[in-house]
């Protein structure tokens, strides 16, 4: 097997695929360098990648061989799966699930994540094995996930045979150590509604990705300027799942006083880039539903009020729970499903903190 390209030699592959009738030697060379290569570097990955019959030449052109389109999609493989945030481990399986269940696309309008410290003591009852709270600034952390999903289906149709709902999930931040020794961290919805009777019933077949039932609730989730005002009440007679709120959502906002965040950078990484949702068959199997999304761009909202009994009367009340904190997702934002996977575990049992 030949060596991978080097970054300045996949740059000499990159800039010939984008040009299928070949480039001369002196554009390829302003290509390279206007793409960061110094002179002398262009013109010996340039030279490099001609010797190893990845550039060939044609009429005065330079130009990709199949051999070199051959190895830039091998590059392309192996950069994505450097830069996947959920791989694929030893001993997980794709799931037998009707792919157009989890395979679907959609995009967020007016989402807003209302970010709640919790006592991790409080929060673990209702996380099961063998997932595991994880514990930033000492406390654990449920966010609740508000937005208007628009023109939702299974990827590769248009829009036109989407479906418009809102959704309302509690999401625990956790992770779990699988057998070869791996940690995945993401988040384990403790509760979840909807406003849509049919996406209520799609959400509640999935038996093999079980965590809670599936709620129906009104959801009124609104913009007028400045002001976002939410309302969420229960129609199936579940408890302490109404929320009322009233955020100020333009730009500018800080961390509110008391947050244990100085910026939205610093909870990015602990509380956003969660792109993994768990869910637990006590059988022995650990279920990953994971999304590929566009940046959520999110900024601090000023909240004015928020009442959310789930935090003060439920299961997270009794002093438990502070609102540390309110994301906005200001622009819509894509989002697309994987298949479902699931793999084996071993219960670890202790709590990750940072």
């Amino acid at each position: 097997m030949s060596p991978a390209p080097s970054r300045a030699e996949g740059a000499v592959l990159a800039a010939l695929a984008g040009a299928p009738a070949g480039l001369g030697p002196a554009e390829l060379l302003g290509c390279l360098q206007r793409a960061g290569l110094a002179p002398e570097e262009a013109l010996a990955a340039t030279e490099a990648t001609v010797a190893r019959g990845l550039v060939g030449a044609r009429g005065g052109a330079l130009e990709l061989t199949g051999e070199g389109a051959r190895a830039l999609l091998d590059l392309y493989a192996a950069l994505q799966t450097a830069l996947d945030p959920s791989p694929t481990t030893l001993g997980m399986e794709d799931c037998p699930t009707v792919p157009w269940l989890t395979t679907v696309q959609t995009h967020w309008l007016n989402a807003v994540a209302v970010n709640y410290a919790v006592d991790p003591d409080a929060l673990r009852p209702l996380i099961p094995e063998p997932l595991e709270v994880e514990v930033f600034k000492g406390r654990a952390w449920v966010s609740v996930l508000v937005s208007s999903l628009r023109e939702m289906r299974p990827q590769g149709l248009p829009g036109l045979f989407g479906v418009d709902f809102h959704q309302v999930s509690y999401r625990a931040a956790v992770r779990y150590q699988n057998r070869e020794g791996n940690h995945r961290r993401g988040g384990y919805f403790v509760r979840s509604e909807t406003d849509h009777p049919v996406m209520r019933a799609v959400g509640n077949t999935l038996t093999e990705f079980k965590f809670h039932h599936f709620g129906l609730a009104a959801v009124a989730l609104e913009r007028d300027g400045d002001a976002l005002s939410l309302e969420v009440k229960p129609r199936d007679g579940a408890a302490y799942g109404e929320v009322s709120a009233l955020f100020d959502v333009r730009e500018g906002h800080g961390p509110p006083e008391g947050s244990r965040w100085g910026s939205v950078d610093e909870l990015s990484e602990p509380l956003v880039a969660c792109f993994d949702a768990f869910g637990v068959d006590p059988a022995g199997w650990v279920y990953v539903l994971t999304i590929d999304r566009e940046p959520w761009r999110a900024r601090f909202a000023r909240t004015l009020r928020c009442s959310a009994p789930y935090f003060t009367d439920g299961p997270l009340g009794g002093g438990a729970s502070t609102l540390d904190s309110v994301l906005c997702i200001p622009e819509p934002c894509g989002y697309r499903w994987r298949p479902l996977r699931r793999e084996p575990f071993e219960h670890v049992g202790k709590v990750t903190t940072v």
